[in-house]
């Protein structure tokens, strides 16, 4: 057993004589763990044979035990491993599961932390689309998105770089919105196209079972079974962002929770994930797979946004104090694609201002348009590559119940 390993195993031992009941890693902070202004930073010991085994794996499915720690706080036992995504340099994404060998285990109120490099945009642009996410919530008080921030990652005492700590969608996520009730609530994961992976919860919901039930001409019975608000403001903040790998656009990468009627007001929400194809490339309409019986709604939630929490003040303005935040672990981060120089790096920020405004003015030509100048409804061929949320897709959805 390497030297490591014995520590950590002692560590273990130790903790389970000196805690009784439930395990806290620290007393709970969760506000303060996503404060997009606050940067944090986080330390991870591990034997380097190990470390570089999880760096080098292209599997994603080496896992290795590592103590952890913010500044200032005690040491906890975690399990490590690489997620699923290219690496920045020598930046790679990591999985920091808490309570991996404790199943109570929690930090600052939560059980697992997802950490992006910002490989396929930037940890900045990445971030920034997740508190775009986060904004949309004063139009629609029922989303409840995923929360994220910005942390440095040292990893046995050499810096790795700044990475965008997003809260992961899980039992804990749910608990914490106080969406969680056992054997009434359930969590699914569509990655990739194809079937959705139950995530949490016993058997398929109603609410799944419904749809891949629902007969032709279904549409009234949507709004019993999905918050329509809520998918549309989503999808919204998701085109705004030019994700063409998203809810609307391709149908893939984001969770959805059902419940049984009666439990939070039992009808689906769609939670984002893998907000990494942002802030540049071709630029998508505002309307790209919105399905057509809605564009009414969500033209108008689009104007809402625009004039409230997505304004150019009020975005670019987020974007100059997070500037002011960022630059120190930006200029100390030799893997960020970003440069470091204090010109390379407010070339990126003066980028995404800039993007920001252009966006906007397209955006509110768009939703200017009068109903007779409003986008065309896709053509067959192409609603069935719409999102699983469009109505043309839980028809496909409804399909692949069946087999």
């Amino acid at each position: 057993m390497s030297p490591y390993l014995r520590m950590i195993a002692a560590a273990i031992v130790l903790t389970v004589i000196g805690q009784s009941g439930r395990l806290q890693g620290q007393v709970p902070s969760y506000a303060n763990l996503y404060d997009p202004l606050t940067v944090l930073n986080l330390n991870l010991e591990l034997d380097p044979a190990d470390w570089q085994a999880i760096k080098a794996d292209d599997s994603y499915s080496i896992h290795k035990p590592a103590y952890f720690w913010t500044d200032g706080e005690n040491k906890i036992i975690v399990d490590l491993k690489r997620k699923p995504t290219e690496a920045s340099g020598e930046k790679v994404s990591l999985k920091i599961d808490i309570n991996e060998y404790f199943d109570d285990l929690q930090w600052h109120g939560v059980k697992k932390l997802s950490l992006e490099n910002g490989a396929g945009a930037s940890v900045v642009k990445e971030g920034m689309a997740w508190y775009l996410q986060r904004q949309t919530v004063a139009v629609c008080p029922t989303y409840k998105p995923p929360l994220a921030s910005w942390v440095n990652i040292t990893v046995n005492g050499q810096l790795q770089g700044v990475y965008a700590n997003v809260e992961q969608p899980d039992k804990t996520f749910l608990r914490n919105r106080d969406l969680w009730v056992p054997n009434h609530s359930w969590l699914y994961k569509q990655g990739d196209l194809g079937p959705p992976e139950l995530d949490a919860g016993s058997g398929n919901s109603p609410t799944y079972l419904a749809i891949g039930s629902l007969p032709t001409g279904y549409e009234p019975n949507i709004e019993n079974l999905v918050d329509v608000t809520q998918m549309l403001v989503y999808g919204a903040a998701d085109n705004f962002t030019n994700n063409g790998d998203g809810l609307f656009t391709k149908g893939k990468n984001f969770f959805f929770a059902d419940f049984d009627a009666g439990y939070s007001a039992g009808k689906r929400l769609y939670i984002p994930w893998d907000l990494d194809a942002v802030f540049g490339g071709k630029s998508l309409s505002i309307y790209e797979g919105v399905p057509a019986p809605f564009q009414g709604q969500y033209t108008q939630l689009v104007r809402d946004l625009i004039d409230g929490p997505l304004s150019v003040d009020a975005l670019n303005g987020f974007v100059s104090q997070l500037e002011a935040v960022l630059t120190p672990s930006l200029m100390a981060d030799f893997n960020s694609g970003i440069g470091q120089s204090p010109a390379d790096i407010a070339g990126h920020f003066d980028g995404i201002r800039k993007w920001i405004t252009q966006r906007h003015a397209k955006v509110l030509l768009e939703v200017g348009a009068s109903t007779a100048e409003a986008p065309s409804v896709p053509e067959p061929a192409t609603m069935l590559m719409l999102a699983p949320a469009t109505i043309a897709v839980l028809l496909r959805h409804r399909r692949r119940i069946a087999a």
